[in-house]
């Protein structure tokens, strides 16, 4: 082999480890949108599940 074809051999390996790198980036930042969504979400049952508890409680005390 060439002391060029090893060189474009090289660089061909280089770009094909700069889009994996790419592809793994956007689809980290993709898991991190989808995390910081589903926390939202979690957050608001978990809220409307304290109200709907404190309702219940509450509506046993009363005579």
């Amino acid at each position: 082999m060439t002391n060029e074809a090893a060189t474009e051999q090289a660089v061909d390996r280089i770009r094909a480890a700069l889009a994996r790198l790419e592809r793994a980036v956007s689809q980290s930042r993709d898991l991190q949108e989808r995390h910081v969504r589903l926390r939202g979400s979690v957050e608001e049952t978990l809220g409307e599940i304290d109200a709907l508890l404190a309702q219940n409680l509450s509506s046993r005390q009363k005579p």
